[in-house]
């Protein structure tokens, strides 16, 4: 017996199932009337002259019907917003790029139908088989089957080939894909994989479907023999890197540089992002295969032109100015906000309120795995964590840095979670200088003569933190807070601000005291547990454990404390575990033991943040919850927002 989809998401019913969601959408879409196909006018001259197939014939046989979230748009406009830099891809991920196999629903409760209109889990959780909609098309009009999704799933196992990983290089659970038909293929499992339909819902389900094998065919030597010679002859050492070059993944800078490559998304590149950029623009791609309730082909809106500035103060000026349509990302700050409060008259726009995803304003991670064997072992000690987090005055940071916004709180599920603990969440949190004493000299710490600690032998205490300014501005006043409270309780505290090449780079030597990073994991907690348990590179507390784990970097690999170990044997039960309540268990135990063992310190609960949005921009949520595997705003279908006539 099969069933529909097992995993599911919801905050406030855990243990609510897709397979009632998956029927009814399926239900719906086989039950719709012949819709009026209808189209964009920008495209009709196209069509009139035949350079353009009629809608009709673009769409694909089922489309994705959307409801609009308050009515039926009218075409036309361009969508202005920004990107920091020439590397800010992260943006366009969030508007552009948000077309998987399935995909989360507004409310982030269910996993929907999307490239794929239906699936079947079978009951062991080991074999997935997928039905694509019938009829789907690249931008470029060539037909997007299950020969693009062979090609991707190949190039992914290419061992020469450096691609994203995820579920198809998973060594502890090998997948094989078989093709059935143009439109079906299966993943097959060697073990149960629970949580697949999560990650396939998420920003990171996107690989699969991100590569055409009719355009990079061309540069793959199984496909084009001559594929080598003609990346030389390109200038390139390799096919791989001409491949990476030509054909990156949907999460890669490097792919919004290439108006050549094919796109499923609403919109396409036509002026692309590259280091000299000083604006990205995207036009409306004419095979989009979604319609409205209407039946009028999606999206409304025709083009996005963002403003490409290193200058987050020129960002936050043009949205003042009303220069910006929609945007959240950089410049809803803390420090902007009252700005923006104040101008909304002068700027034309409104304010909406975003529930933020993640568990703290900023996370401190200890080098548990540091190469310095005397540090290595006072960073884990549980009683040097203790102690730093009691000499931490938390009001003092949430009054003076965030203007009285938030709460105490550690690295744990959001209240608004199924998972929060009060107890794991307040632990340590107060401040007390006394008790901060007890256990900074319970680790093995001796304070001098000038009232700083040296270790035990008497060799001086500097504790270097790194951190990236330009990334979060409130970070840097947050370590200058938490520099001066600790100087008071006898810690010498270095702040070390550095580019985020060099912050990644240092992880796999180890040679760092500690880290700061956001909250990731407040509601996401299954999805993202990198602060619960050492599970991925961005465990920078753990970085060499979390090796251990993946096995993906065994030169550096060392055997986690045994506490970590059990949570990783949960963990690893819990992604084969088909059963959503014996997942919300297992996900319970190994909160319990990060609980137990407080690898990380937080300082206070993100309050939710905001967005700005130019007042005649129609159908977008008055709340929204704000995360990354959960890519704000893209599940909230920016396709079917519109410009209403003024």
């Amino acid at each position: 017996m099969k069933q529909d989809v097992l995993v599911h998401r919801t905050f406030k019913r855990p243990g609510r199932g897709l397979a009632g969601a998956v029927a009814l959408a399926a239900l719906l879409a086989a039950a719709a009337p012949a819709l009026a196909q209808q189209q964009s006018p920008i495209l009709d001259a196209l069509v009139e002259s035949g350079e353009l197939p009629p809608v009709a014939e673009r769409l694909p046989t089922n489309p994705l019907v959307v409801e609009p979230v308050d009515s039926v748009g009218t075409y036309g406009g361009t969508w202005r917003s920004a990107l920091r830099g020439g590397l800010d891809n992260a943006w366009i991920a969030r508007t552009v790029a948000y077309d998987g196999l399935v995909r989360y629903d507004r409310e982030w409760k269910e996993i929907i139908p999307n490239l794929a209109e239906s699936w079947e889990v079978s009951e062991d959780a080991k074999t997935y088989t997928f039905k694509l909609r019938e009829g789907l098309k690249w931008n470029n009009g060539k037909p997007f089957t299950t020969a693009d999704i062979e090609f991707a799933v190949q190039l992914h196992k290419e061992p020469t080939y450096v691609g994203p990983g995820g579920f198809l290089r998973n060594p502890n659970n090998p997948v094989e894909l078989e093709v059935v038909d143009e439109t079906t293929f299966k993943f097959i499992f060697e073990k149960p994989n629970g949580v697949l339909m999560d990650e396939l819902a998420s920003v990171n389900g996107l690989t699969i479907v991100s590569l055409s094998k009719d355009y990079c065919g061309q540069f793959y030597p199984p496909i084009n023999p001559k594929a080598a010679e003609e990346a030389k002859a390109a200038g390139f050492d390799t096919w791989e890197a001409m491949m990476l070059n030509r054909c990156a993944w949907a999460t890669e800078t490097i792919r919004w540089a290439n108006p050549d490559l094919p796109f499923m998304n609403a919109w396409m590149v036509k002026e692309p992002l590259t280091g000299s950029a000083t604006r990205v623009t995207f036009e409306r791609n004419p095979y989009y295969w979604k319609v409205d309730t209407e039946g009028n082909q999606l999206p409304y809106i025709d083009n996005l032109e963002m403003r490409v500035s290193d200058s987050v103060e020129e960002l936050t000026l043009l949205a003042l100015n009303g220069q910006i349509d929609f945007q959240d990302r950089h410049i809803s700050t803390v420090a902007n906000q009252p700005l923006f409060f104040d101008g909304q008259e002068a700027g034309d726009y409104r304010m909406g309120e975003e529930i933020q995803s993640s568990s703290n304003t900023m996370v401190i991670q200890f080098n548990l795995n540091h190469i310095d064997a005397k540090r290595r072992e006072l960073f884990q000690n549980k009683d040097f964590r203790i102690g730093i987090s009691h000499a931490i005055d938390r009001a003092e940071i949430i009054d003076v840095v965030f203007t009285g916004q938030g709460e105490p709180f550690q690295v744990a599920p959001r209240p608004e979670s199924p998972f929060y603990n009060e107890t794991y969440a307040k632990q340590y949190t107060e401040f007390d200088p006394a008790l901060a004493a007890q256990h900074l000299e319970a680790a093995g710490l001796v304070k001098g003569a000038d009232g700083m600690y040296t270790f035990a032998d008497g060799s001086p205490l500097v504790v270097t933190i790194d951190t990236i300014a330009s990334l979060r501005p409130e970070w840097p006043d947050m370590l200058e807070l938490i520099q001066l409270q600790l100087e008071a309780a006898g810690i010498k505290l270095e702040i070390n601000n550095i580019d985020r090449t060099l912050y990644y780079d240092k992880r796999p030597i180890g040679d760092y005291d500690a880290q700061v990073w956001g909250g990731d994991g407040g509601l996401d907690v299954v999805q993202e547990p990198r602060y619960y348990m050492a599970n991925s590179p961005e465990s920078v507390w753990a970085f060499r454990w979390q090796a251990w784990f993946n096995g993906t970097t065994p030169d550096i690999a060392e055997e986690p404390a045994p506490w970590a170990k059990q949570q990783m044997d949960l963990y690893n039960q819990l992604r084969g575990e088909g059963d959503p309540a014996k997942r919300t268990d297992l996900m319970k135990q190994i909160l319990t033991i990060g609980q137990e063992n407080f690898p990380v310190i937080g300082v206070s609960l993100p309050g939710n943040t905001y967005y700005i949005a130019k007042n005649n921009m129609r159908n977008i949520p008055q709340t929204m919850f704000q995360a990354y595997l959960f890519p704000t705003p893209a599940p909230y279908d920016p396709f079917q927002w519109y410009f209403a006539a003024e």
